[in-house]
């Protein structure tokens, strides 16, 4: 049984936490039940990501920071690409199919 791929990715994950306050939690739940009570799915998937980037990228920047061993580059390639992301999913959110 080959394990060499599933050790490093097992190991990685294993000993990673991730505490996000529970307002925040809630209001992101709020949110995205509104959003599917009103049929807004696009509005939605937008507002998914940007708790995700939220969450991700300013909440635990600290562990990147650590992650990356305290260079800067990462962190703009990081924040760059979402932001790049967001502009083209707003603009295919805005294109008539």
């Amino acid at each position: 049984m080959p394990t060499s791929f599933q050790d490093p990715i097992s190991a990685f994950l294993a000993d990673k936490t991730l505490s996000i306050p529970l307002g925040q939690v809630l209001l992101f739940t709020l949110l995205m039940t509104l959003c599917m009570l009103f049929g807004r799915h696009k509005l939605g998937l937008l507002i998914s990501y940007a708790f995700v980037f939220f969450w991700g990228f300013i909440f635990n920047r600290s562990y990147f920071i650590d992650v990356l061993g305290n260079t800067s580059s990462g962190l703009y390639i990081y924040a760059l690409s979402g932001l790049v992301m967001a502009v083209l999913a707003v603009t295919g959110m805005l294109r008539r199919a």
